[in-house]
């Protein structure tokens, strides 16, 4: 598994993601042309939309600004090639329809719902089979904020999956196709913005409420000492979810009154679209029926559920699978990491 460590101002940490990932450099080409195809291909390569984009981040995301650039100059990338790719997601998404679906399923569970009333957060990672040879662990330590640790893909900016900081808060995103986007703060950006300069979930939701996100997608966040919500992340407005049960589930669909209009289902992705309903009902039904006795082992069981709706996913029909789950336990400052296949793979511990 590779671990990179990334310290100083994010334009720093940029150039040390990718001098540690330089060897990598043929297959983020390779994952960068294969992510444009899409939206160059249907229209969706809009100008002006990045335009829009790169100005936002320039205003409210500078630190994704900073670290990006130093990847570019660090991989020998043209600056602007590489910020496409960043957006990618953002252009397919202004479509209405993605040309690929990613998954993800997140939960994160506290107090009467664990073993030990310990708080912990897991994410399946459903994305390109592109991006199994890049994953990685990154310890940052920024010139200003706190230290984390976090789950990414090589020559990708900020937390580009999930994360924990010092303090023990972390934070999870899923992908959720919607009408609420625009110019905003991308998730990745949030989560890193979360990890440095906010201590739990209380404060982090504060923060979430005063800013303007992207959209298209969950923000799961769990703390030390138990508390636990999601955030509906959208460009106008946003729905939260606390955790009367002690648990909360995310997938690929919104469900609060403010944001489930928002849900957009692809005429040629159905099926998906109805699955991640299904895998959510599955990890509820799941987390209700372990309630008061989930501990690691436990966790990484239902991590390889394989069922009617599998949450480790092998064959989905969204040309994405499961490539790593992570289970966090905030109270005690560790990660676990599968680097593939939850059912099959085996786990590594990192500690901060």
């Amino acid at each position: 598994m590779r671990v990179l460590y990334l310290q100083g101002d994010h334009y720093q940490m940029g150039l040390q993601h990718g001098k540690q990932v330089s060897d990598l450099r043929p297959l983020i080409l390779a994952s960068i042309g294969t992510r444009l195809e899409g939206p160059a291909r249907t229209g969706g390569l809009d100008t002006a939309a990045l335009a829009d984009v790169e100005h936002a981040w320039r205003e409210n995301a500078r630190t994704t600004m900073d670290m990006l650039k130093g990847i570019a100059e660090k991989l020998a990338l043209p600056f602007e090639q590489l910020f496409q790719y960043t957006a990618a997601s953002f252009l397919e998404d202004r479509l209405l329809g993605k040309t690929h679906r990613d998954g993800c399923t997140v939960w994160a569970a506290a107090r009467a719902a664990t073993q030990d009333g310990a708080p912990m957060l897991v994410k399946n990672r459903d994305y390109f089979e592109g991006h199994i040879p890049m994953r990685a662990i990154a310890y940052a330590a920024p010139r200003h904020g706190y230290r984390y640790l976090y789950a990414t893909s090589a020559g990708s900016p900020g937390v580009f999956s999930s994360g924990m900081n010092e303090h023990g808060l972390t934070v999870a995103d899923t992908h959720v196709p919607s009408r609420d986007l625009g110019p905003g703060v991308a998730r990745f950006s949030l989560m890193m913005e979360l990890l440095e300069h906010h201590t739990n979930v209380p404060d982090a939701l504060a923060f979430l409420r005063a800013t303007t996100g992207m959209g298209a997608g969950n923000l799961i966040l769990a703390d030390a000492p138990g508390n636990l919500a999601v955030c509906e992340n959208g460009f106008r407005q946003s729905g939260f979810i606390d955790a009367p049960d002690d648990y909360v589930v995310a997938t690929n669909h919104f469900v609060t009154s403010v944001m489930r209009e928002q849900n957009v289902l692809p005429n040629h992705t159905r099926p998906s679209y109805d699955e991640t309903h299904n895998r959510q009902a599955t990890a509820r039904t799941l987390l209700q029926h372990a309630r008061g006795a989930l501990d690691l082992q436990e966790a990484k069981r239902l991590a390889s559920f394989h069922g009617a709706t599998a949450l480790c996913r092998h064959r989905p029909q969204n040309d994405s699978d499961t490539i790593s789950a992570a289970i966090y336990l905030p109270a005690r400052r560790q990660l676990h990491f599968c680097n593939g296949w939850p059912c099959q793979g085996s786990y590594e511990t990192y500690r901060l």
